[in-house]
């Protein structure tokens, strides 16, 4: 393809990416200094059973963290200069958009933690699962040039915090060059210290998922390009993109030839110089998920973690690429950059391992910032969450019912229309639709029910109880998995899921508090006929209270023909005594695997059957009397 033209802006042609407040730094060659770590432990990601609960809140107030480490890092940072990592970028060609701490390098002994965020604060932050989810995945990054010591670094970033290996010899770990082969370019420094930054952060937001590092001949845009479609070829569920320059009349071009992958998820960063360096290409491109940057933040005493806009990350209305249906914003009538963000700031920045000695004699433990750090992030969290239903993964954000937080607060420049670069609620330029709280606003949509997504427990159970006819949803498409369910709809759940069997209701109802013209008359009056619920001593059903888990095993047990079983002598949960009521019933679910209990020993039974629970419940129910 032909080298790009830069764009004009209002006053001159842009073809500087200056840092805005760190330019002044690049040229620094300062001494390496050793990095101070503390000795802080690291905890493993815990995972709830069946009834975990769904989906994070908007709120920060919905993530905190036991672990205090992440509240030491601004502090730590305090004060550090910085500098970017790679130059400036020339006409037709890219430059990485990572940022360095001049002041931290060095080597730490195995009890020291090293400066900058860790895979644990960032889980922690974002909601992420960590453990051995995305195990399958593969999240490519896309980067110039090569380094020799990838893999070694890797795994040494991987090992110090504990993460399992990612290697060629286990088949997690594979490089190539933008061709798919082994002819790899010549090795540059800066380069070098952002294939790291790239593959450590992927390692921290999704440990499991193997990691394709595809290394470009050059900066130019055509190879860089090249290497995405590489990457997708591959078999990539996500591919990072760390890089950018400003606009160009032909990108739309270059968007068809190397950024339109439907359904891949494909990350841009939309660089570090701020809004008035002008929105960065590819970022602006409609086919890409645009990530923006943070400063991240964890309270001391609560764990709780928030952001704002971080002054020097990328935003903008593009010059040249058409908006996509789903962007909404009524102050660019063309593609607004970003869509989504992430921790960008160098002054709350992430800690990576780099051997190579970068041009300011940086090597081994540093601390990284830049929309460079973002992106990766981002690739692996929807790497997370499967294939997407959609052709163009960017738009699930905007429409996401839940699990964004909000910055509010923050600008990177001066702007006319103040969304594009002041951080506001709602959309706005630096931080897009806002940044994860879990996974839910970026995950597919499983089956009909607007809010079951493919990340939720019991997504596929819920949809099932949809499919098999079960389970009609609210009038507005939606599930409502944590809702718990009341004892009118649990009749027409059970009723159903024995085949709706030919049925006249009695004239006149079993209950006081049912009338015939009730909705679920029909299936109450079912459960009464057959001895599945026999309603309260006074006469009554409550159709509209919540059923307890108690009350569910009886209703499940007598659903099954009352079937002749002798209880434990020994109760199988904690909270539950041989001598409760519903002790006989409560025992026989626990020994058809119809309810697992809770991980600490309890099964609740005082409280409510949420209807994500009760999908599981009765889907188990199925598979255990198939003819029943």
């Amino acid at each position: 393809m032909t080298s790009p033209t830069h764009r004009r802006t209002e006053n001159a042609v842009v073809t500087s990416r200056a840092l805005i407040p760190f330019s002044r730094l690049a040229a620094l060659a300062l001494p390496t200094l050793l990095v101070l770590g503390l000795n802080l432990s690291v905890p493993t990601a815990a995972f709830a059973s069946e009834h975990a609960a769904t989906a994070a809140s908007t709120t920060a107030d919905s993530n905190p963290s036991p672990d205090r480490h992440g509240a030491q890092v601004p502090a730590q940072l305090k004060g550090h200069r910085h500098a970017p990592v790679c130059g400036t970028a020339q006409p037709g060609r890219a430059a990485c958009n990572s940022v360095v701490d001049l002041d931290v390098s060095g080597q730490v002994s195995p009890d020291i933690s090293p400066y900058g965020y860790a895979p644990a604060d960032l889980q922690s932050a974002y909601g992420l699962p960590g453990g051995a989810a995305g195990t399958g995945k593969t999240v490519a990054v896309v980067d110039s040039y090569n380094d020799p010591n990838a893999e070694s670094d890797l795994g040494l970033y991987r090992s110090k915090y504990g993460l399992p290996a990612c290697t060629t010899a286990n088949g997690c770990f594979r490089k190539v060059d933008q061709r798919g082969g082994t002819n790899y370019p010549a090795m540059d420094q800066g380069w070098a210290q952002e294939i790291s930054l790239d593959m450590d952060m992927v390692s921290a937001a999704c440990p499991g998922c193997n990691i394709l590092l595809v290394e470009t001949d050059s900066t130019y845009m055509d190879d860089l390009g090249r290497g995405v479609n590489t990457a997708v070829s591959l078999g990539a569920n996500a591919v990072s993109n760390s890089y950018g320059n400003s606009e160009y009349n032909s990108e739309p071009a270059y968007d068809k030839a190397y950024y339109n992958h439907p359904g891949i998820p494909i990350t841009v960063s939309t660089g570090d110089a701020g809004y008035n360096f002008g929105p960065e290409y590819p970022a602006t491109s409609p086919d890409v998920i645009a990530v923006g940057g943070t400063s991240l933040v964890q309270n001391p005493d609560t764990g709780v973690w928030t952001e704002s806009a971080w002054h020097a990350g990328g935003s903008g209305c593009s010059a040249y690429e058409t908006k996509p249906v789903w962007e909404r914003d009524p102050g660019c009538s063309s593609r607004t950059e970003a869509d989504i963000a992430a921790v960008a700031d160098p002054s709350t920045g992430v800690s990576i391992y780099d051997s190579i000695p970068d041009q300011n004699g940086l090597n081994g433990w540093e601390v990284i910032g830049g929309t460079s750090a973002a992106a990766p992030i981002i690739a692996a969290a929807y790497a997370l969450t499967g294939k997407p239903t959609t052709d163009y993964p960017a738009k699930l954000p905007y429409t996401a019912p839940t699990g964004l937080f909000d910055p509010g607060n923050g600008s990177n420049g001066t702007c006319s229309i103040a969304y594009l670069c002041n951080a506001q609620t709602g959309y706005d330029g630096p931080t897009g639709t806002g940044t994860l709280r879990g996974l839910r606003a970026i995950a597919p949509r499983q089956c009909n029910f607007t809010d079951v997504l493919v990340v939720d427990p019991f997504s596929s159970e819920m949809c099932w109880m949809s499919s098999v006819g079960i389970s009609t949803g609210y009038p507005d498409g939606t599930y409502k998995a944590t809702t718990p369910v009341a004892r009118d709809a649990m009749a027409a759940f059970m009723y159903r899921l024995k085949g709706s069997p030919a049925y006249t209701p009695p004239t006149t109802s079993p209950f006081t508090d049912v009338a015939p013209t009730d909705p679920f008359y029909k299936e109450i009056s079912w459960l009464s006929t057959n001895g599945i619920a026999t309603g309260y001593p006074d006469g009554t059903y409550r159709p509209l209270d919540s059923v307890n888990r108690d009350a569910m095993a009886a209703f499940l047990y007598r659903l099954a023909g009352s079937p002749s079983y002798a209880p434990p002598a020994t109760s199988a949960f904690t909270d539950v005594a041989t001598t409760d009521p519903f002790y006989k019933e409560i025992s026989w679910l626990a020994s058809t695997g119809i309810s697992t209990g809770y991980p600490d020993g309890t099964f609740r039974p005082g409280s409510p059957v949420n209807r994500d629970a009760m999908a599981a419940f009765m889907h188990r129910y199925s598979n255990a009397f198939p003819n029943n």
